[in-house]
């Protein structure tokens, strides 16, 4: 077996790395219009997991319209995989979630409609513990 067939290029582990973060990104803004909205905040959906599943087919779908497939680039096959598109989008998807957290928690950037729910929900807590003290 050709030892150069397991070669790594870490110029191209890097666009690959770049491009999923970027994505990533872009995927967490696009959604947020939805995930945001009060509409959704208000619904069930939002305590059920929706988001995660959502995201990764969103992204799924984005890997496959665009071929996009970091397994196959990096591992240097000359085609790209529908395991390698949901690999992925998995990534992706996974990788919006740690940016929700960048955005949300540690740079403070939310939606009115976010900063509201978490406000109602302080305001019941410390309700709900004045109740228990009395």
């Amino acid at each position: 077996m050709d030892p150069n067939l397991f070669h790594v290029d870490w110029d191209r582990v890097t666009e690959m790395l770049v491009a999923v973060v970027i994505l990533s990104i872009l995927l967490e803004r696009a959604l947020s219009v939805v995930f945001e909205s009060r509409l959704f905040l208000d619904s069930k959906a939002d305590q059920k997991g929706v988001k995660e599943m959502v995201a990764l087919a969103v992204a799924f779908a984005v890997c496959r319209y665009w071929d996009f497939d970091a397994v196959s680039a990096v591992l240097l096959t000359e085609r790209t995989h529908l395991g390698g598109h949901f690999i992925t989008a998995g990534v992706i998807a996974g990788g919006s979630k740690g940016s929700i957290k960048l955005f949300r928690d540690v740079m403070g950037f939310k939606s009115t409609a976010i900063a509201e729910k978490e406000d109602a929900k302080a305001v019941a807590k410390k309700a709900a513990e004045a109740e228990g003290k009395e």
